[in-house]
């Protein structure tokens, strides 16, 4: 939360990355004993990425094509990347049972809850709201300096995990934390998010007309629908739709979208199918040249603010391509949970929310929202898939066949 911008070229948090990275690398070569095929899968994710990026690099490196004042950037961009990769891979080693998988899920939970209620002791105290001034919008991203996206990224699979621990626990500790979480999301008026948010309901929706087994409504559930509609409604007695539609409006009035992301967008699809060369066509510019890009279509020096079109001129067909192959890694993690369990409902749901939010605001470059996500995803498939075999372990299971 503190000392967010970049010191002397090094922030605190990349500092903490690093060293997240180098105790990874030293304790890595003995969970990697144990091998499974979750695992294998990310291995593979994580050394095609890692043999990928590094070559795109030093192919325009050797040319000199990679703008000097954007190298180290350009390697902070795909070391991060890397990096949620490893976590990816090092957290499908680290769960291997259920005992690890549910420790590890209500760990990352936990945080988010955490999270959720700074986010909205902040909202409350009129903290962490600069970036929303200039609209007339009260909001907050947790403090100065903090992504409102990374944050809202972060959370808004979290608030489906929580669910996913209330119903199965029937505890409603964790309804009320995925409550909170929700009403965090929502006070940052990350419009993605907002939209992320919708995305995973109607996957909900449509794993229950589709796949849901008839099963009784869990208590738990019900509380989590309370809760925000009490919420919702002192906010909008107190505030109204204001806020909402101005966040909403802002952008449309002045003919753009998505704080100038849809020129962005178009911006990089101009370049990729009409300006380039056939090799960056299959090969891309790499990441150091796309804040010019941006510029000369824009006239502001960004990324594009999609992890689709960033990897698109990263890496070309190739970068569009790596970008396919992450979300396949995790479409065949869910895939081997039942069709009709809630567990496939809301693994789904984490799927729609960050794959929303990767492609309309870009999330590939926070390691922490990554791994959040993808922590989540492997733990909840181990829970699901081991679910059986702790209850015919477990001593109640045991008193309730004898009753």
């Amino acid at each position: 939360m503190f000392f967010s911008f970049s010191i002397g070229g090094l922030n605190i948090m990349q500092l903490f990355q690093g060293l997240c990275f180098l105790a990874v690398l030293i304790t890595l070569p003995r969970l990697s004993r144990i091998a499974n095929e979750v695992s294998r899968r990310f291995s593979r994710l994580l050394w095609t990425f890692l043999i990928a990026l590094v070559l795109l690099h030093l192919r325009l490196c050797a040319a000199g094509r990679v703008p000097a004042d954007m190298v180290m950037t350009e390697r902070m961009v795909y070391f991060k990347i890397i990096f949620a990769l490893l976590l990816w891979y090092y957290a499908s080693c680290l769960v291997h049972s259920y005992e690890s998988g549910q420790v590890l899920l209500r760990s990352v939970l936990l945080g988010a809850a955490i999270s959720a209620v700074w986010i909205l002791i902040c909202y409350l105290a009129g903290l962490g709201g600069a970036h929303y001034e200039t609209v007339g919008v009260k909001a907050t991203a947790g403090s100065e300096g903090i992504s409102g996206k990374a944050m809202a990224g972060f959370l808004v699979p979290a608030a489906a995990g929580a669910m996913y621990l209330a119903v199965r626990q029937s505890a409603s500790r964790w309804a009320l934390a995925a409550a909170l979480i929700v009403a965090a999301v929502f006070v940052t008026f990350d419009r993605s998010a907002q939209v992320a948010a919708g995305a995973a309901l109607l996957w909900v929706i449509i794993w229950w007309l589709g796949f849901a087994r008839p099963q009784r409504c869990s208590k738990t559930v019900v509380l989590f629908l309370c809760v925000l509609v009490i919420a919702g409604g002192v906010y909008y007695a107190q505030h109204g739709s204001e806020e909402l539609i101005a966040r909403w409006m802002h952008d449309f009035d002045r003919g753009e979208i998505g704080s100038g992301r849809g020129t962005f967008y178009t911006t990089a699809a101009r370049w990729f199918w009409n300006d380039s060369s056939l090799t960056d066509f299959l090969l891309g510019m790499g990441y150091g040249n796309i804040y010019d890009l941006m510029h000369a279509g824009s006239g502001v020096y960004r990324h594009t603010h999609s992890d689709l079109f960033d990897m698109l001129l990263i890496g070309g067909v190739a970068g569009l391509a790596l970008y396919v192959l992450m979300f396949h890694a995790i479409v065949k993690t869910i895939g081997s949970v039942p069709r009709g369990s809630g567990a496939f409902a809301l693994l789904g749901a984490q799927l729609a929310s960050f794959g929303v939010m990767s492609l309309l605001t870009g999330l590939m470059g926070f390691p922490h929202t990554m791994y959040a996500f993808g922590v989540q995803c492997i733990c909840i498939q181990v829970l699901a898939t081991h679910e059986g075999t702790h209850l015919r372990r477990s001593p109640h299971f045991e008193q309730w066949q004898v009753s």
